[in-house]
Order: C-alpha cells, then sequence, then structure tokens
C-alpha cells in the first residue's frame, strides 16, 4: 500500500512538475503538450516546450534508453507540422525531486 501512495504522490508531482519551465508557446504548440499530458500517451507523464524548437517529455526511467520513444515524439511533432526540433526524453523522478533534467533520450527531428 505504501508504495502505491508513494507512486501515487510521484504521478501527481511529475503532471505539474515542467510548468514553471515553459515559454510562451502557440496554440498548435499547448495542444501538443496537452496530449502529451493527456491519457492518449501513456509513458509521458509531463511534456513542454522549453524554446522555440526544444519540447521535452518527461518520463518515467526504466533503464533503458529513450531514444527510440524521441523518435516516435518526433513522428508525433511532424504530423503536426513541427520540423527541426529538439526532442528530449527526461527523468521525471529526478527533475522532481533534484530539479535535475537528466536526458534518457533525445532525437533531432528533420
Amino acid at each position: 500500500m505504501n508504495k502505491l501512495l508513494l507512486f501515487g504522490v510521484c504521478l501527481l508531482l511529475s503532471i505539474t512538475s515542467l510548468t514553471s519551465y515553459a515559454i510562451e508557446r502557440t496554440v498548435t504548440q499547448l495542444k501538443v503538450e496537452k496530449l502529451f499530458q493527456s491519457s492518449e500517451e501513456p509513458t509521458a507523464k509531463d511534456a513542454l516546450w522549453t524554446a522555440k524548437n526544444i519540447f521535452k517529455v518527461a518520463v518515467f526511467d526504466d533503464g533503458s534508453s529513450r531514444n527510440g520513444y524521441a523518435q516516435y515524439v518526433c513522428g508525433v511533432l511532424n504530423e503536426r507540422g513541427f520540423h527541426k526540433t529538439w526532442v528530449q526524453i527526461i527523468d521525471v523522478i529526478k527533475l522532481n525531486r533534484d530539479g535535475r533534467w537528466i536526458k534518457l533520450g533525445q532525437a533531432k527531428c528533420n
């Protein structure tokens, strides 16, 4: 039960963790953020544009490289008209706990 409660608290924290790092975003950027914050993208726990062409997606670290997931995110972005975007997959727990942006994977979208 304690592990379940801890998981729930971490998940709740992850939902609001990135908002303080936001830049002014376009309507389309906000739609993409909302997609990766929704249950439609269960791997993502949060997402945020930190620069015009940098999109960060926070996930739980399962010990594997997340470069493949970053490539998938590029595909989603390309479908919505975003190109030349740098996708970074970051560890949501380390961000919440320590304020560190630990990259688990990345991709440069065409």
